[in-house]
């Protein structure tokens, strides 16, 4: 099965793509104990609890998104919630279709 995803870096269209499905940013508590790219999160409204994010501001999300080279993934489906931060250097700039595993 292939997904269509747009890979981007451009800090108003990722902030533009959160906002827009109801997320704010968000990492988690303890930094040390995580992988680079699991670090950053995004609480979208609803789907989440717990106390395993801590919201930062969005200067502190993309600091950190820049400082490790990291791309946002997302679907092109309106309305879907999946995304991924990938490393910038596995990332196709644009849009582009990707194999999904069923």
């Amino acid at each position: 099965m292939s997904l269509q995803v747009r890979d981007t870096t451009d800090h108003d269209e990722i902030r533009q793509w959160i906002q827009l499905h109801h997320g704010a940013p968000a990492r988690v508590p303890d930094t040390a104990s995580v992988r680079t790219a699991d670090t950053l999160l995004v609480d979208f409204v609803g789907a989440r609890s717990g106390d395993y994010l801590d919201h930062i501001p969005w200067a502190d999300w993309f600091a950190w998104f820049d400082d490790h080279g990291l791309c946002f993934r997302y679907p092109q489906d309106p309305d879907s919630l999946a995304f991924q931060l990938i490393p910038r250097t596995a990332s196709q700039p644009g849009t582009h279709v990707v194999n999904r595993n069923p």
